[in-house]
């Protein structure tokens, strides 16, 4: 019938399965179908639910570290707290007090005027300023005192006491004049040896270098001594000297050539006219007198080719007249000398222009 047919239901087809039988209960003509059993599902938990158990795990975890954290920082704030005062008081206290013992102990111009730079609001400022404004009121005064000083020990001590002084250049300048003074009036070849070493290790510039070296070569027997003809030129020079001295005709003429090439500031000229000369020189003069004494032990001599020799002496020069005597040392005279022993040509080398 047509209504039957609007109310049919259509069941899903089941594929038929071949050869399997089909057991039979409750009799004939009816059909058992497996009724399949509904698995249990686990039920997602909510979301929700989830985070706002984390949020109290996470707080009840964390609140326990607040009070660590907080001791932490308290003591970090004191300690640092302790260190700074340390340092403002014990630290910077100890350092000054270190400073000024050792300005004390140098008490130099340099010493207090370091403990002044390094602690400018020092307990003790004050009174390094005036220490150090008494120190260079001495420098000075003491600098005054040696302008005029020919003790070169008392310069060296005051370089020592007052390193950095204005006044050191001064000095030094001072000791190098004193220290060329004393080889000129030594006038040997190790006496100007000292000076160059003195001058080549920085203790004074050595304003006189070049002049040093020139008269040590002049000085220095560097030819090989024959003992009997350093006697004979011995002999020569002290005797002539002596007759220039007592202006002595006779003695003059036994020690000088025939010929003479050169007589100090004089050409060529024979010797009884030079002698002449001299002697009347010497009686214009009558109310000085001038004596020369050369060193003898210092004799310094080369021979030449020709066997003449080549003779260089320190001399020193005494002046006396109207009262007054002068010594003046320097002096280095220069001989030719032939092989009789006789003096062929003389000059010399003044210590200073202008020296008599």
């Amino acid at each position: 019938m047509k209504i039957r047919a609007d109310y049919e239901i259509d069941l899903p087809e089941f594929q038929k399965e071949e050869n399997i039988p089909v057991e039979e209960e409750g009799g004939p003509g009816n059909v058992n179908f497996p009724i399949a059993s509904e698995a249990k599902v686990p039920e997602m938990p909510n979301v929700a639910d989830t985070e706002e158990a984390t949020d109290t795990f996470d707080a009840s975890t964390k609140k326990p570290q607040k009070k660590p954290l907080l001791w932490i920082a308290l003591a970090a704030v004191l300690l640092a707290g302790a260190f700074f005062v340390y340092n403002e008081t014990i630290r910077k206290g100890n350092l000054e007090r270190s400073a000024w013992e050792k300005a004390l102990k140098m008490n130099s111009v340099e010493g207090y005027v370091a403990y002044m730079a390094s602690h400018p609001g020092g307990a003790r400022f004050e009174e390094a300023q005036a220490k150090l404004m008494s120190l260079k009121e001495k420098e000075a005064v003491r600098w005054e005192q040696l302008k005029t000083t020919g003790n070169i020990t008392e310069l060296r001590d005051f370089l020592q006491q007052y390193p950095k002084s204005p006044y050191a250049s001064l000095v030094k300048i001072r000791i190098d004049s004193l220290s060329w003074v004393g080889a000129l009036n030594t006038n040997t070849a190790e006496a100007y040896s000292d000076y160059i070493l003195l001058a080549q290790s920085g203790d004074f510039k050595g304003d006189y270098l070049t002049l040093a070296n020139t008269r040590r070569e002049m000085l220095f027997q560097s030819y090989p001594v024959n003992e009997t003809e350093l006697d004979s030129l011995r002999q020569t020079v002290g005797g002539f000297y002596a007759a220039l001295s007592m202006v002595d005709h006779d003695g003059m003429r036994r020690y000088l050539a025939p010929v003479v090439d050169r007589f100090f500031e004089s050409g060529r000229a024979p010797r009884e006219r030079i002698a002449g000369e001299l002697l009347i020189a010497a009686a214009r003069t009558q109310n000085a007198t001038l004596q020369f004494v050369p060193d003898l032990s210092a004799v310094q001599y080369e021979k030449t080719m020709s066997d003449a020799f080549s003779v260089n002496v320190p001399l020193t020069k005494l002046f006396a007249g109207d009262g007054k005597s002068e010594q003046v040392t320097g002096y280095i005279v220069h001989m030719r000398v032939n092989p009789l022993f006789q003096i062929t040509s003389i000059y010399e080398t003044k210590p200073y222009p202008g020296a008599p």
